[in-house]
């Protein structure tokens, strides 16, 4: 009997592989799961230059090691959202099937770029703390006390060059649009409905982009639905994969 496609989770800014504990036991019921850390987050090494595209990059060497015929189901929220839609750009062979989470195509407005590398330098010089008070807020659905404070904690535990690195990385991404088309490996859109950074109309852009994709609101989540809401987002990507990938 063929081993099933293992999965590979990518998690959001500004956390860690961590992020992705309440889902794990889940998604590892039916297929192996590798789950890593981006350069300078959780336990692996900054690198100079990171970009969105270099983390991609990374990742399908990770797949190709690691995968039995080197393809994998990969789900990207966020940030690993960004670098799904890099992956499956620079390495469709490496993509069995494709679920991306609050994020979006589009790459940050000149301002919005700006604006990150300024948090970059805030964060270079002593400031992360101030800048996770204003960030973290937004990740969550309002009145979540419960999932702000477990992201906070991740959020909490990374080095100032991490998160730095990140942003910069974050405000330097592509345009994906134009790549959405071409996208041929099984597609699944999921959105929380209160996401306010990556809010709904954002993934039905995805979709209408992606031909035969299919698009999932949880309801109540915001931005970080996989840990607002973990036996939602479970059931859904193993339900998703079944159908999909057998």
């Amino acid at each position: 009997m063929p081993r099933p496609t293992p999965l590979v989770l990518l998690h959001p800014f500004p956390l860690d592989a961590g992020f992705w504990v309440p889902v794990i036991p889940a998604l590892s019921a039916s297929r192996p799961v590798i789950a890593p850390d981006f350069p300078g987050l959780g336990r692996a090494e900054p690198v100079a230059g990171a970009s969105v595209d270099g983390f991609a990059d990374a990742v399908a060497g990770l797949i190709a090691a690691e995968a039995p015929d080197g393809r994998a189901a990969v789900c990207g929220l966020s940030l690993g959202g960004y670098v799904a839609l890099s992956l499956v750009a620079r390495h469709p062979e490496r993509v069995a099937a494709l679920i991306l989470a609050d994020t979006r195509a589009e790459p940050d407005t000149p301002e919005a770029a700006a604006a990150r590398h300024e948090s970059a330098a805030q964060v270079r010089g002593g400031g992360q703390p101030a800048f996770l008070d204003d960030f973290t807020v937004r990740l969550v659905a309002p009145g979540d006390g419960d999932s702000l404070a477990a992201a906070r904690a991740i959020a909490d535990a990374q080095t100032p060059e991490g998160v730095a690195g990140a942003l910069e990385a974050l405000a330097g991404r592509g345009d994906r649009r134009p790549d959405l088309a071409g996208v041929t490996a099984p597609t699944m859109v999921i959105v929380g409905s209160e996401d306010v950074l990556t809010p709904p109309e954002r993934s039905e852009a995805l979709v209408a982009g992606i031909a035969g994709s299919e698009l999932v609101v949880v309801p109540g989540a915001g931005h970080l639905t996989a840990l607002e809401r973990p036996d939602a987002f479970a059931r859904t990507v193993v339900r998703f994969l079944a159908r999909r990938l057998g």
